[in-house]
């Protein structure tokens, strides 16, 4: 098992487009990633249902034909936003953590967090 697979883990980090990575570099990577993200979001226990809260925050906050008739009518909003913020803000410090130490010819890399199944 990779070692940033964590049996206590409720997620697994995979690195997408390598660009021919070693699988040491790529298991590297992936920690960086995952250690830098837990450390944004306050732990790993924090990490799935922060990214579920972002993607259901995202839903949330797209605008629709209401939206744009009752736009002074938004209280959830704000809150929506912050947690959009705070995802991308995290994900983006996590990504930056994570390739910092290679070179730039992983400029299309992106990680997926994908929830375990056992």
């Amino acid at each position: 098992m990779p070692s940033n697979t964590g049996a206590h883990l409720p997620y697994i980090v995979q690195l997408v487009e390598d660009s021919g990575l070693s699988p040491d570099q790529r298991a590297a990577a992936e920690l960086r990633f995952r250690m830098a993200l837990e450390f944004a979001l306050g732990g790993p226990e924090y990490v799935l249902p922060s990214l579920q809260a972002y993607m259901l925050a995202q839903a949330l906050n797209e605008p629709s034909e209401k939206d744009e008739v009752d736009s002074e009518d938004d209280e959830d909003g704000g809150g929506a936003q912050q947690m959009i913020n705070l995802w991308e803000k995290a994900e983006s410090d996590a990504l930056r953590a994570a390739l910092k130490p290679l070179d730039k010819r992983l400029a299309e890399a992106r990680f997926e967090i994908i929830p375990r199944s056992d």
